[in-house]
């Protein structure tokens, strides 16, 4: 085969960055393993990765050689050291203009993640074939947003049905995805491509649980810090909980605002506060441990594309409550994986808790199966599509001088 380069684009977060910490979370995940995953299955492609880091005490342009075939760039920008996500569009063309000064080869094929990284792709490389993940968009989350949070802007959803209209292939996790597509953004079937994402089985597999009690459970809760993921929901749910059980809520993550505070001052006015742990992001090692430690593995989003948590927790033999929408049914498979809530409502939660709490041979069932499923869920079935797109846009292209 012919050697070829890929740029891949994440403007906002960098594939390095910790997952569950500030604006980092499964799309980092998502990006460093089908990375990873690619590179080992395609020998002949080169990655450039370009990525901005806002810090405030940002030291500068960066270039990481992540391997003898991956270089991240991490740009930065003057004008947008300190600047918050949603103040990221502002800075779309000089990102675009510094992917252009600081590339080492040009473009065969680029893949874009996020609608900021699609937005700086038109600018810097409009004829160049393109790929693009969306990992969220505006209308869905609008769709299914909940009391507290934030709608997305219109300036959003004009700049997402920008790269949809203009993209070479459009790729979505799940055949929902793709519907929801079609459905708000008229998106043409032909550039729709499913690749679900994986888990690593290396690291999130599945121990014995020793906890067979019928009244005694730890409860994960692992992802962002933030309205979106539902975290409130679990402290709400938690002290509606019958005193004759003994939970217990571990979360894990940390937010680029005091949130996670706010969720200990409510524990404390709930007089919960001896029955939620909070600690910081963990790599993945870590991060599987505590999930196998725990007898239930929480996800409470209003909205997933994927649900990459649940599916981690799956993996590792630990029944998952998950909310039922989006790429969440399709993660969890209800009552036979997991749990699925259709009400977001703390109520409806904690019955969900307590009736899986009470049932510990449910839990092991659920785990067992969950743990069997994920086996064919790998970043190496993700990684051959993955190529396969790219070789099909490939070789309708000739080679750059």
């Amino acid at each position: 085969m012919i050697s070829r380069n890929l740029h891949l684009i994440s403007m906002h977060t960098s594939p390095l960055s910790q997952p569950g910490d500030g604006d980092a979370g499964g799309m980092n995940v998502y990006i460093a393993s089908s990375m990873k995953a690619v590179l080992a299955r395609y020998s002949e492609l080169t990655l450039e990765v370009f990525t901005l880091d806002t810090a405030k005490d940002s030291p500068g342009y960066r270039r990481i050689d992540d391997g003898p075939r991956c270089t991240v760039h991490v740009l930065s920008l003057d004008q947008a050291r300190g600047a918050r996500k949603e103040e990221l569009p502002a800075y779309i063309a000089a990102f675009a203009a510094e992917i252009k000064a600081r590339a080492l080869a040009p473009a065969d094929v680029v893949h874009s993640h996020y609608w900021l990284s699609g937005m700086a792709v038109r600018q810097y490389a409009p004829d160049v074939p393109w790929i693009h993940t969306m990992h969220t968009t505006a209308a869905v989350k609008n769709a299914h947003a909940g009391a507290g949070e934030p709608l997305e802007s219109q300036e959003r959803f004009n700049g997402e049905q920008r790269i949809i209209n203009d993209c070479s292939a459009l790729v979505v996790n799940t055949p929902l995805e793709a519907q929801q597509m079609v459905e708000h953004y008229g998106a043409a079937h032909q550039k729709l491509h499913v690749i679900r994402p994986g888990v690593d089985t290396d690291i999130f597999y599945p121990e014995p649980k020793t906890n067979h009690s019928p009244t005694q459970a730890q409860l994960l809760f692992a992802g962002r810090p933030q309205p979106l993921k539902g975290p409130h929901i679990i402290i709400e749910a938690l002290a509606l909980l019958p005193e004759s059980l003994a939970v217990t809520l571990t979360m894990v993550g940390k937010s680029h605002s005091n949130y996670e505070q706010q969720l200990i001052d409510r524990a404390h006015q709930l007089g919960i506060e001896n029955q939620v742990t909070v600690l910081p992001a963990m790599v993945a090692s870590d991060l599987a441990q505590t999930m196998r430690q725990a007898d239930i593995v929480l996800c409470p989003s209003s909205s997933e594309t994927f649900g990459l948590v649940a599916l981690e927790a799956q993996a590792t033999g630990t029944p998952v409550i998950a909310t039922d929408v989006d790429g969440l049914t399709d993660a969890v498979k209800d009552e036979e994986t997991g749990v699925l809530v259709a009400d977001r409502s703390p109520a409806a939660w904690a019955q969900a808790i307590e009736q899986l709490v009470q049932d510990p041979k449910k839990r092991q069932r659920l785990g067992r199966a969950g743990a069997n499923r994920s086996v064919s869920m790998s970043w190496s079935a993700a990684a051959d599509k993955t190529v396969k797109l790219y070789n099909d846009l490939l070789t309708s292209r000739p080679l750059n001088d």
